[in-house]
């Protein structure tokens, strides 16, 4: 029974036995009518649990989690607009659930990248569109393992992800490809860390001195810059993992195959580039960013940026 409990049980029971009127058992039980009427009308005399029916889960996954880390570390977004775009696909995610996970990895303020002349932080206002970061991760599913590249416009937040079914020297590279075909506008730079992921093989090319993803950005004109060692944003700590009890005959996984997290993964992307916006953009989504630029600055263009957004879909007749 709660604390603020103006009725018995056995209170109850009389109530519910009773063939007086509500009026007359309140007041010979000095209650409200109110709380007469409620224990007539219930089967038992217990209290019912408070809150809402579905509740919403307190905690986040250790792959929520993840996501939301790895969602800040490459977009280097607010607070709000991380939030934002992270709801898409955690709908029980709270901002202040959001700010205690970013201060407990200590990633919950923006640093501008020392040794460079460009601030994460900056007002987007300004500046021109086309310099990326770039970054890759493995992810294991039920397939086994793949490698994921990801790459955010510093400016426009525009976001950009291909997946790959094995991990391979090439990757990046191609990836640089596929991201130039991929975007409207120019690629002027290119932003990474020393990520074994990014670059292939650790071991620079033979007589070239670069690796090879380096040498991809020099043979496209893209200008490569690295995260200098002492940079904020590289002193961070890891979402933690899944243990897998001895007992258990085979680890399970959020995502079932390679096709299901690319499915997920491309249905996230087009809400965050095409429906989500942004504070830092001025409450405009990233492909409206992207639309205001080819309006002022056409010359730094390929083609109309409506090349890239998504085709209406057909209604049912």
């Amino acid at each position: 029974m709660h604390g603020s409990a103006t009725t018995t049980p056995a209170i109850r029971a009389a109530i519910q036995e009773s063939s007086l009127s509500i009026r007359a058992l309140a007041r010979k039980y000095g209650i409200n009518p109110k709380t007469v009427a409620k224990w007539k009308s219930r089967p038992s005399t217990e209290d019912l649990p408070m809150g809402p029916v579905a509740a919403r889960p307190k905690k986040l996954s250790p792959e929520e989690e993840g996501n939301c880390i790895g969602f800040r570390i490459n977009t280097q977004l607010p607070l709000d607009d991380c939030l934002y775009a992270l709801q898409l696909m955690i709908p029980h995610l709270s901002r202040s659930n959001l700010h205690r996970l970013y201060q407990r990895h200590n990633i919950s303020r923006l640093f501008s990248i020392p040794g460079t002349n460009i601030d994460t932080n900056r007002d987007s206002g300004g500046e021109s569109i086309g310099s990326f970061y770039v970054n890759a991760a493995d992810i294991r599913t039920g397939d086994g393992k793949a490698n994921m590249f990801f790459a955010f416009d510093r400016t426009s937040k525009f976001a950009f992800a291909k997946l790959y079914e094995i991990a391979a020297d090439d990757n990046g590279p191609a990836f640089l490809e596929t991201l130039i075909e991929a975007v409207p506008y120019n690629v002027g730079s290119i932003l990474t860390g020393d990520n074994p992921q990014v670059f292939g093989s650790t071991k620079p090319v033979p007589g070239v001195g670069i690796h090879p993803f380096a040498l991809a950005c020099q043979a496209r004109g893209v200008d490569h810059e690295i995260l200098p060692f002492d940079q904020p944003w590289r002193i961070r700590r890891t979402a933690p993992e899944i243990s897998t009890p001895k007992e258990t005959p085979a680890r399970q996984f959020y995502y079932q195959s390679h096709d299901h997290l690319q499915e997920h993964f491309s249905a996230f992307f087009d809400s965050y580039n095409f429906e989500r916006r942004l504070k830092t953009l001025g409450g405009l989504t990233p492909y409206e960013f992207i639309c205001k630029f080819w309006k002022t600055q056409p010359a730094i263009f390929s083609r109309n940026p409506a090349a890239i957004a998504p085709k209406p879909r057909k209604s049912s007749p």
